[in-house]
């Protein structure tokens, strides 16, 4: 009997098929390797193999991108032979797929449970009533005090005065909108503003401006703002620490909390940033920042910088974009996105660096991947927990 052959040297003999640079002898050692691993399960097991579309579309998009590699490179024979295994690998060889991509099928099992975020969120009404947005049929919701409240298909609330029974002398009263770890959503104010709102986010606000001399909305997390001129009325964003004063304007504030600062970026107009926090002996701070700038606010001050902002709305338009930026911030966002715990061995450096583009709507594992490539880091899935390891 031969001996079995190892990983490493399955993987090599893979490697150079696929280069079309494999011998007659190497050619059918991989043969005969590969038949081996088709013949270990010919049926699925579910238990064994994990969610059967999940694995199913990630093969898939490996397939492709090893045939989109063949055709860039004009190997033919290898196309044509490799053509055929990707046959049998879908139907067939799906113990195959787990010995070459070195994957536990119970991990893969545990990492299909985790998803990507998407269009959900909770609206509490001024008399404490919640609608959930995600299971809320799409329209019109709710009428209060003469303001109309719809939801659109594509994860949308809007706010509409409904006839004229908004009076001016109206008490004010307000809602707010929330999303989970694993949400966003897009509000329109009854003033026309649009806001954007990430993961694990709230916006609190009037249900009419009609009767207020200004437009003053409170945020936690992070929201992407494109304000509706009205020069009578300023629109003022309040966050722990800080207090936003505009015109009409579009800019972000991030201000999460576990990012230790608050960011707030300009994409067009100005905007006034004023600290209001009350430490002993800190002295009141606000500057005016321009378009391409973002405020830094810390306990310490007000910091301005240069900054790209397609990396600061990466979120809103559907990546992951990350520029020399920390372990930290990076599983940070992660964590929000995919609605998950991480966790650190002591030994992991979080201030490591890293740079990449991915969209969010990836699975967690090919984010991880990417990562894992730099040779720093691994990650174990525990359920709903990513635990860091070093390299």
């Amino acid at each position: 009997m031969k001996p079995p052959i190892t990983d490493l040297e399955f993987r090599a003999l893979a490697e150079k098929c696929q280069e079309g640079t494999a011998t007659e002898a190497e050619i059918k050692a991989f043969d005969e390797a590969y038949e081996l691993l088709l013949n270990r399960h010919t049926s699925w097991d579910a238990d064994l193999m994990g969610e059967k579309a999940a694995v199913r579309n990630e093969m898939y998009e490996g397939l492709f991108d090893q045939l989109h590699d063949y055709k860039r490179k004009n190997k033919i024979f290898s196309m044509g032979r490799y053509l055929s295994a990707a046959a049998i690998l879908i139907i067939v060889g799906i113990s195959a797929y787990f010995f070459l991509n070195n994957v536990n099928p119970q991990d893969q099992k545990v990492a299909a449970a985790i998803v990507p975020g998407s269009n959900t969120a909770t609206l509490t009404l001024a008399d404490g009533r919640k609608i959930n947005l995600t299971d809320a049929t799409n329209g019109a919701i709710v009428e209060q005090a003469g303001i109309q409240i719809t939801k659109s298909a594509d994860g949308q609330l809007q706010y509409k005065v409904h006839g004229t029974e908004v009076a001016e002398n109206q008490s004010t009263t307000y809602n707010t909108i929330a999303t989970p770890g694993g949400g966003q959503y897009q509000v329109i104010l009854p003033d026309g503003t649009k806001v954007w709102l990430n993961a694990l986010s709230s916006l609190r606000f009037p249900m009419s401006f009609i009767s207020l001399s200004e437009r003053k909305v409170e945020l936690t997390g992070e929201a992407y703002f494109e304000v509706e001129k009205d020069k009578a009325h300023p629109f003022k964003v309040i966050t722990e620490g800080q207090e936003v004063q505009v015109l009409g304007t579009h800019f972000n504030i991030n201000s999460y909390k576990d990012e230790g600062a608050i960011k707030t970026t300009l994409l067009e107009g100005s905007v006034k940033v004023l600290s209001t926090y009350t430490a002993k002996g800190m002295k009141p701070a606000e500057v005016i920042i321009k378009p391409g700038e973002q405020a830094i606010l810390n306990k310490q001050g007000i910091a301005v910088i240069k900054k790209d902002v397609e990396q600061v709305l990466d979120w809103k338009e559907g990546d992951f974009i990350f520029q020399h930026e920390s372990l930290k911030e990076i599983m940070n966002k992660i964590g929000r996105w995919y609605n998950v715990k991480v966790i650190y061995d002591d030994d992991v450096n979080t201030a490591l660096t890293f740079s990449a583009q991915i969209s969010r709507s990836k699975a967690i594992t090919e984010i991880l991947k990417n990562l894992e490539s730099t040779g720093e880091v691994k990650f174990e899935i525990m359920g709903s927990t990513i635990k860091v390891r070093k390299n």
